[in-house]
């Protein structure tokens, strides 16, 4: 199923904003929309969300500074859940999408962004108050559960975890370039598209300061790994290489992992035995590792004992 939703924004500003900040916005935008999707599909137990394109329809210069942003998303879900989701669905995919919709896309967003800026003001100011910002980002929080029919915390626990992993970095800067546009206006405010304030002049204030300024997230040596023993799985064997047991062979296992990977022979192994097979049984360990969505993939693995 496929469906277009609006993402709409006004900043509440008094003068011109600069190009060099509106035009920083409009990637911040374009970035936080594709982590919205991804959030309303961990918020929505067997929902899958693919963001196809984000477009900007709409930009006016006056004050209020407005953008607008059309979302083409491609919705699946499990038969088994259809009775369970069936008035979002149909919403989502009917020939009018209803406002609330919108006005959720919006409010993911602006939830992520002020989660972000969040994270920076904690990192750079461990002694102030963010009591403005907690205000704004648990405001935002309610009304995505208010929708979606979720309690606060199942809201703020999935918006934690899209900050984990690599991605983290990319979406505190995104954040910080979300408020770029209200720089050096006091009194500036982030409104949705009926003019409803999300983000008052107060949190955008204390945004500012933490928006504008370089921010180094915690050092991460490597990545996360994780490495899993499984017995008596299916092999299917992709590339086979008898002189190079450490290099040469490749193969998935298609009750654990979709995706070729390289595939080592213990010592003990005599090549032979499976060279010329397209499928095997056998036990692996499995080594796995933190991607830049923070979620485990499959790397390769080690074909401890062939069942033939």
């Amino acid at each position: 199923m496929e469906a277009r939703l609006n993402h709409g924004i006004e900043y509440d500003v008094t003068d011109a904003v600069a190009i060099d900040d509106l035009v920083k916005s409009l990637e911040a935008h374009a970035r936080l929309t594709k982590s919205a999707a991804k959030l309303m599909a961990d918020l929505i137990p067997g929902l899958s969300v693919d963001t196809r394109k984000v477009s900007v329809v709409y930009l006016s210069q006056q004050s209020p500074l407005k953008e607008l942003f059309a979302v083409s998303l491609v919705l699946t879900y499990q038969d088994e859940l259809e009775g369970e989701v069936p008035s979002l669905l149909e919403a989502l995919t009917g020939a009018e999408i209803p406002e609330q919709y919108d006005t959720l896309v919006t409010v993911l967003i602006m939830l992520i962004a002020i989660y972000g800026i969040s994270k920076v003001f904690d990192a750079l100011f461990p002694e102030r108050s963010k009591e403005n910002i907690k205000s704004a980002q648990d405001d935002l929080a309610r009304r995505a559960a208010g929708v979606l029919g979720l309690s606060l915390n199942r809201v703020i626990a999935a918006v934690e975890v899209l900050f984990t992993g690599k991605s983290h970095r990319v979406l505190v800067s995104a954040s910080q370039k979300i408020f770029a546009p209200t720089r050096g206006q006091t009194e500036a405010s982030i409104k949705n598209r009926s003019g409803e304030i999300l983000i008052s002049p107060s949190a955008v204030r204390d945004a500012q300061t933490a928006a504008g300024l370089p921010y180094e997230e915690p050092a991460q040596d490597t990545p996360e790994t994780e490495n899993q023993f499984f017995h008596d799985v299916r092999i299917i064997l992709h590339a086979m290489d008898k002189d190079r047991k450490r290099k040469g062979w490749a193969g998935h296992c298609p009750d654990l992992f979709d995706d070729r990977i390289p595939m080592h022979l213990e010592k003990q192994l005599n090549p032979e035995t499976i060279f010329g097979r397209d499928e095997i049984k056998g036990d692996i360990l499995l080594m796995s590792e933190e991607d830049e969505e923070g979620r485990m993939k499959p790397r390769e693995f080690w074909l401890v004992r062939a069942y033939l």
